[in-house]
């Protein structure tokens, strides 16, 4: 037997309420034991507790079975965030085991790849855009990138997407310039294949569109939400390579505006 099969399962609960959408995810490893997306009009105060042990008893799960939790910590809805990153914390101090945070835009990256590559073959080379509306033309966004093969296990921490730009809140026109100019910058051969545009993108498909007009990449702008399963998988996949926070110093990254972008915004009144 090797020695991976010797070592006893792990048991992870991953939570995230960064959008409106109640994520919550019971893990075994990195495979997706029960998962369920709630929507409840950001009213996550309400309903995360009982969503938490519903899918700890459909997955014959005990508390005490858990060893580690995974929360989203933003950015998004302030008050949704708080409320995940409140509960883990707890939870993981009562059951005195291990929590990490993850980036909710790192989930919803990857969320958009997974409905994405249900209809398309996955072997090229990704940029990722995980959109969150942020109101008055911003948005919540990062920069991902993924080199994608379909031989690979897609639950791996090294063949999830790979970041290139920090979390951050922007205007929309002013991030797919710069979108632009780091593509335009690069050599032809290290260009994405494909440039993935995934979330919350209804209220921005014309500003996305401007892309199509400087990269010679692919461009698809594919509207979802984040994916509880999906979240499992990142927050899961952390834990499993050790990474772990302080229980206590934990915080919600909230993500604010540039002060060149708040001057804009300001002028714009």
């Amino acid at each position: 037997m090797s020695e991976i099969n010797e070592q006893p399962r792990k048991r992870f609960l991953v939570l995230d309420t960064s959008t409106a959408a109640q994520n919550v995810a019971v893990m075994q490893d990195n495979k997706v034991l029960v998962s369920e997306n709630s929507y409840a009009d950001r009213n996550h105060s309400v309903g995360l507790v009982n969503g938490i042990q519903k899918l700890m008893e459909q997955s014959n799960t005990a508390r005490t079975e858990l060893t580690g939790i995974a929360v989203g910590v933003g950015p998004g809805s302030y008050t949704g965030i708080r409320i995940a990153v409140t509960t883990a914390k707890t939870l993981a101090w009562t059951l005195n085991i291990p929590v990490v945070g993850f980036s909710s835009l790192a989930a919803l990256a990857w969320s958009g790849y997974q409905k994405y590559t249900q209809t398309a073959s996955a072997d090229s080379t990704f940029w990722i855009i995980p959109l969150m509306d942020g109101r008055r033309a911003q948005v919540y966004t990062s920069l991902f990138e993924l080199r994608a093969n379909s031989t690979v296990d897609p639950v791996q921490l090294s063949s999830l997407p790979h970041r290139l730009e920090e979390d951050r809140i922007m205007l929309m026109d002013h991030w797919m310039n710069q979108i632009a100019e780091q593509y335009q910058a690069l050599p032809q051969q290290e260009r994405p294949d494909h440039i993935l545009i995934v979330g919350e993108t209804a209220n921005h498909q014309e500003r996305a569109e401007q892309l199509r007009d400087v990269a010679k990449a692919e461009l698809t702008i594919l509207e979802c939400g984040l994916d509880a399963g999906c979240a499992g998988e990142v927050g899961a996949s952390l834990l499993l390579d050790g990474t772990y926070d302080d229980t206590h110093h934990l915080l919600p990254n909230y993500t604010q505006l540039s002060e060149a972008e708040a001057n804009l915004l300001r002028q714009s009144k």
